[in-house]
């Protein structure tokens, strides 16, 4: 069973959408330019913290994406750190499945 509500709404700095199956589709579309890039194992995400708020419904997690985009001839550097907030719902009442219908990604820098 997918985590995500099929109309799960996804936002970060720059975008913002509606949809598992536009998710998935964004994801498989920025495939190729990571590939072209960005070299295997050139970038990695650490976790430094997690955290359920039970009483609102989200686990907020904070992390730091690092990288380095070697397929542009000035190697440009990439050091995020972030935010994503994971607002859940119950799947049906009387069980204990959840579902994210919220996916809220905030950066600590502008974008």
């Amino acid at each position: 069973t997918p985590a995500f509500d099929s109309d799960c709404r996804f936002t970060d700095p720059t975008i913002s959408f509606v949809g598992l199956n536009k998710f998935v589709s964004n994801v498989q579309n920025l495939r190729f330019f990571v590939d072209l890039l960005i070299e295997e194992n050139g970038c990695r995400s650490d976790l430094l913290e997690i955290s359920l708020n039970d009483k609102e419904g989200y686990v907020e997690s904070r992390w730091n994406m690092v990288g380095q985009f070697s397929g542009l001839p000035w190697k440009p550097k990439i050091d995020v750190i972030g935010r994503t907030k994971f607002w859940y719902k119950n799947v049906e009442e009387g069980t204990k499945g959840v579902k994210v219908f919220f996916y809220d990604e905030k950066w600590e820098m502008p974008a």
